[in-house]
């Protein structure tokens, strides 16, 4: 739904100059911005380079790890 009323502001605010449209778009905007800013970053737990050939096997304790394509 905000999409659709993204688009539309921004077709009939922006372009066409309908100053209620550019209101909603402006607002629209900023809560994207603000939401982007303040959203939380995800913890980086491990990280290792994968040369030719090598694989990696994510698994948990409660379930058996699934092959896939063998």
């Amino acid at each position: 739904m905000f999409r659709y009323l993204y688009r539309r502001a921004q077709l009939k605010g922006l372009l066409g100059g309908s100053r209620p449209w550019m209101v909603v778009w402006v607002v629209i905007l900023a809560a994207r911005i603000l939401r982007r800013l303040t959203k939380e970053k995800p913890e980086i737990v491990y990280s290792e380079e994968l040369r030719p050939g090598e694989t990696l096997v994510i698994s948990s304790k409660e379930r058996e790890p699934k092959v896939i394509g063998a």
